[in-house]
């Protein structure tokens, strides 16, 4: 009886002293060369989370994370940033150089050998990308069947690690089939870019694997960014059939296939880039917003559409257009959007430091020429430079021996202009009537036929 009541006691103890279920992970460590940079970001594939965790001023951090645990990147500043994963109980301690973090990125503690395979996975990957020059040169079966040695090869190296989080093992047997599975998917292009055989078309089965894809699993759209890209040309293959079929533009075909996505938060997911790339770029858009507002069932997301929409509607075709004032002119003096009503204004805003903008210079020079002796037109480029490249603005308006009327914005992007037409990326290009109106707020580039079709059908 003495043994039973001793024994009664010790489980009595013991329950009422069972470790609780851990809900959040410790996430640690520092970060050398952190610069102007004091807090670190955490988001996901389509950058629908945010979570921000804080730097010290010596770049040491922690926080405790009860967000929900999976595949994140972690940011410290532009163009600095890491894949991580961490699941509930972790205790991560990460270490990097934030100038060279690619050889000092080091984990340690609980969740450090999934982060460490990680990294080593996405290393391979990173490689075999980068040597696209050489092997989409291959023919067809050549190819995949050394595609088919490279997926093996990761499926290994994962297999081979011990003592791995089931669930990250399991995700990462996804992440690279999804590789495998989206590099076969670009490869007809690549072909054609690189061995430069524009006719070239893969064989029926090529792409069979491609037929088997679950196209509606939210963890892996929010974690994978290559299923995510499969998700979303999936995506635009549904709007060419819309647009083939006759759809009444090509912009409300774009949210109409995304409605036909079987998964909520991926249909959402969808409908709320469309519409934000819409709003940017569309030159009429009240459909577009209209037909999202009836498809999309977040609430948080039309929210914020319809705060955006509010913003840029005076901008559709038609409406009077923002205008500047006393912009400095290479040529001597200050220049004002109203100074050139009466012609139609065709604008390039541009900067030194802006790739796409440098390529599109030739076509703009040819476009200039072809139209220089036309009364009905003024070419008009704004630089967004800031002050300090502002001897940089002018050395290469004269080494490339720019025409048009070449002007500088007064604050680069915080330009009352620029600010006003919503002007996030550049090149764009903008058209405005004689009135003084929008024609098209991202009219045609410079290198598309399509510029010349819109001039010859306005007359111009």
């Amino acid at each position: 009886m003495k043994k039973i009541i001793i024994i009664l006691t010790f489980l009595v103890f013991t329950a009422c002293h069972k470790e609780p279920k851990v809900t959040y992970t410790v996430i640690n460590g520092k970060i050398a060369s952190k610069g102007e940079v004091n807090k670190l970001i955490l988001t996901n594939n389509d950058r629908d989370f945010k979570y921000e965790i804080a730097l010290l001023e010596d770049g040491s951090f922690q926080d405790s994370l009860t967000i929900e645990p999976g595949l994140y990147t972690l940011s410290a500043g532009h163009r600095k940033s890491i894949d991580i994963v961490f699941f509930r109980g972790d205790d991560l301690f990460i270490t990097f150089d934030a100038d060279n973090l690619d050889t000092s990125l080091r984990f340690e503690g609980k969740g450090s050998d999934e982060n460490n395979l990680l990294q080593a996975i996405n290393k391979k990957i990173k490689e075999w990308n980068q040597q696209k020059p050489e092997t989409c040169l291959f023919g067809e079966k050549d190819f995949k069947s050394t595609l088919i040695e490279k997926k093996e090869e990761l499926l290994t190296l994962l297999n081979d690690s011990m003592q791995l989080n089931p669930a990250f093992k399991n995700f990462r047997e996804r992440h690279i089939n999804y590789w495998y599975i989206y590099s076969l998917s670009r490869y007809q292009g690549e072909h054609r870019y690189y061995a430069k055989t524009p006719e070239f078309t893969v064989s029926d089965d090529f792409l069979s694997e491609t037929k088997h894809i679950d196209y509606g699993i939210d963890n892996d759209y929010r974690a994978s960014v290559y299923y995510y890209r499969l998700v979303n040309d999936k995506h635009w293959e549904k709007t060419d059939s819309l647009v083939k079929a006759g759809a009444s533009s090509s912009s409300v075909a774009r949210l109409e296939s995304a409605n036909g996505f079987k998964s909520e938060y991926i249909r959402n997911a969808l409908l709320y880039r469309s519409i934000l790339g819409i709003l940017a770029l569309d030159n009429i858009f009240k459909p577009s917003y209209d037909t999202y507002i009836k498809l999309s069932t977040n609430q948080e997301h039309k929210n914020m559409v319809t705060e955006k929409y509010q913003e840029v509607k005076v901008l559709e075709k038609g409406n009077p257009s923002p205008g500047f004032i006393d912009y400095e002119n290479y040529s001597g003096g200050f220049t004002s959007l109203d100074q050139l009503k009466g012609k139609y204004v065709y604008i390039d805003v541009w900067a030194t430091w802006c790739g796409p903008c440098k390529a599109e210079m030739p076509f703009l020079k040819e476009v200039e020429k072809k139209y220089h002796e036309n009364d009905n037109i003024e070419f008009v480029s704004i630089s967004v430079d800031s002050k300090k490249e502002y001897d940089k603005w002018k050395t290469m308006i004269k080494e490339k021996e720019l025409i048009g009327i070449q002007l500088i914005a007064d604050n680069a992007f915080k330009s009352d202009f620029i600010r006003l037409y919503q002007i996030i990326g550049i090149p764009q290009f903008i058209l405005i009537d004689p009135d003084g109106n929008i024609v098209n707020r991202s009219a045609p580039r410079p290198s598309s036929p399509r510029l010349i079709e819109l001039f010859n059908e306005l007359g111009i």
